[in-house]
C-alpha cells in the first residue's frame, strides 16, 4: 500500500516515525504524500498536546471515503483500549510496544497493543534534511517527576545498546549527515539500568573519524558533573551547547516537583559552567503556574533567569495531568494568572537572548545552510538548535545542505544575519 506519516511531538516520536517507515518500506510499502493509508504518530505529554493530536486525527478522518487511518504513539499508550471507543473513524491502533510488527499490522483493522517498551530504532528512514539527523539513545525515564506523564506513558528507563548505537552513528555519518543531536528524556541518565553512562558511550562515538559534530540535548542538573563538562570544552566535535531543564529555581517547588535538587545546586552548577565555559550556549526549560506557586516564588524565578541568562529559554504553563502527583496537589493557579506569568517570563527572555545573541556579532562561526527562496539562504548558526531556537538569515554563495564557516555580522531578538567566508 501507499502510506504516509504525521509525526507529531518530540524529535524522540520522529524517530520512531522515522523507524516505521523503513519498516513498512522493507515490506514493499510506498512512502507518498498521495496515499492511501495516513499513519498520524500522536504526542500526549500535556493537555495541548492531546487536543491538538485528536485534532489532526479528525481532519484525517475527513478523508475516510479515500484512505485507511492508523494511530500510533503516545496517545495509545496513555488511554489504551479507552481511545478506540472514542475515536471510531480510526481503522487501526498501534501501540508502541508493536512498531517492530508495524509492516505486518499495518493492513489490518483492531487495536494492537503490547505492554512492551521500544527503544531500538535502528535501521530507520531519517525525515530531516541533510546535515541534520537525531540519535535516539535511549527511551523512558526513572525521574518521577511529580508533574509529568512519561515514566507512565514511555515506561521506565531502558539504554539502547552501545554497539547498537555506535553502529547508527557510523550510518548516519557514512550517509552525509554531519549534525548529530543526541536525544533521550535524560540522555545523562543513559547506561544507569545496564552499568554505562553517557561520558563512556561519547567516547565510544568520538573514536570514530570524520568532520561532523554532535549536541547534548536533554540534560537533568542531576547527571551533569566535572567529566562530562571537560569533554564538552576539550572536544571540538560537541558543540558548545548545554539543554539543561531546570524547571524552577525555588525549593518548596523544586521539592513539589520532585527534582531531586535545590536552588543553591542550580547556582553551583550554572556557576561552574559559566567559569569553565563563558561562552557555552545554556538552553533551559521552566513551568509557569505549578500549584501553589505564589507570586512572590514567581518573582524569585524571574531574578533568577535574568541572573543566569540563558540563551534560550522554553516556557511551559503548568498543565494539571491526571495520573501524575501534581493533579493531587491544592492551589492550582488560575488560567489568567498562568498566562500574565508566562508573558511577563518571555518579555524578560527576550531582552535576555537580544543582549547574549550580541556579544556574538564580529565574532566566527559555522552555519547550517537549510533553505533557499527567492528571498535568500535561511539556516542556523551551529550554536542554535534545530526547530527550538533561532534561525541564521545567510547572505554569500552557500548550498542547502552545507555547514560553512561564517561571519555573524548582526543579530536580533532570537535571529542572527551571518555571512558566508569563501575559504
Amino acid at each position: 500500500m501507499d502510506f504516509k506519516i504525521i509525526s507529531l511531538g518530540c524529535p524522540k516520536n520522529l524517530v520512531e516515525s522515522e523507524y516505521m517507515a523503513r519498516k513498512l518500506e522493507e515490506a514493499g510499502h510506498v512512502n507518498k504524500e498521495d496515499c492511501d493509508t495516513v499513519i498520524i504518530n500522536t504526542c500526549a505529554f500535556i493537555t495541548e498536546a492531546i487536543k491538538e493530536s485528536i485534532h489532526v486525527i479528525l481532519s484525517q478522518a475527513e478523508n475516510k471515503d479515500k484512505t485507511r487511518l492508523v494511530v500510533t504513539g503516545c496517545l495509545v499508550e496513555r488511554y489504551r483500549e479507552k481511545l478506540a471507543e472514542l475515536l471510531p473513524e480510526v481503522d487501526t491502533f498501534v501501540g508502541r510496544g508493536d512498531y517492530p510488527n508495524i509492516d505486518k499490522i499495518i493492513e489490518k483493522k483492531g487495536f494492537f497493543y503490547k505492554k512492551s517498551s521500544f527503544s531500538e530504532t535502528y535501521p530507520r528512514k531519517v525525515f530531516t534534511a541533510k546535515p541534520t539527523a537525531y540519535l535516539k539513545i535511549m527511551d523512558g525515564c526513572n525521574n518521577m517527576c511529580s508533574y509529568c506523564t512519561v515514566p507512565y506513558v514511555r515506561g521506565p528507563l531502558i539504554s539502547r545498546s552501545m554497539e547498537d548505537i555506535e553502529d547508527e552513528f557510523r550510518w548516519l555519518i557514512e550517509n552525509g549527515y554531519r549534525e548529530i543531536n543526541i536525544i533521550g528524556q535524560d540522555i545523562g541518565s543513559y547506561g544507569r539500568d545496564k552499568g554505562g553512562n553517557l561520558k563512556e558511550l561519547l567516547r565510544h562515538i568520538l573514536r570514530m573519524d570524520g568532520d561532523y559534530y554532535l549536541r547534548l540535548l536533554y540534560l537533568h542538573p542531576l547527571r551533569i558533573d566535572d567529566d562530562l563538562l571537560t569533554m564538552v570544552k576539550n572536544e571540538e566535535r560537541i558543540v558548545k551547547y548545554l539543554d539543561i531543564p531546570i524547571q524552577h529555581s525555588e525549593d518548596r517547588i523544586l521539592k513539589l516537583m520532585n527534582r531531586g535538587y535545590t536552588k543553591t545546586y542550580l547556582e553551583s552548577l550554572l556557576g561552574i559552567i559559566r567559569e569553565k565555559m563563558p561562552d557555552c550556549i545554556i538552553r533551559s526549560t521552566v513551568i509557569i503556574g505549578f500549584p501553589g506557586e505564589t507570586e512572590e516564588e514567581f518573582y524569585n524565578l524571574c531574578e533568577f533567569i535574568k541572573k543566569w541568562g540563558f540563551d534560550n529559554l522554553g516556557a511551559f504553563r503548568y498543565s494539571r495531568e491526571e495520573g501524575t502527583p501534581a493533579y493531587r496537589l491544592r492551589g492550582h493557579v488560575r488560567k489568567g494568572v498562568k498566562e500574565q506569568r508566562f508573558k511577563g517570563i518571555m518579555e524578560i527572555q527576550r531582552d535576555i537572548s537580544r543582549a547574549r545573541l550580541k556579544r556574538l556579532e564580529g565574532l566566527e562561526s559555522l552555519v547550517i545552510v537549510e533553505e533557499r527562496d527567492a528571498m535568500g539562504m535561511t539556516g542556523r548558526i551551529i550554536l542554535q538548535s534545530p526547530d527550538i531556537d533561532g534561525i541564521a538569515f545567510i547572505k554569500g554563495n552557500g548550498k542547502v545542505g552545507e555547514i560553512r564557516p561564517c561571519k555573524i555580522v548582526k543579530t536580533l531578538d532570537y535571529d542572527v544575519i551571518v555571512e558566508i567566508l569563501d575559504r
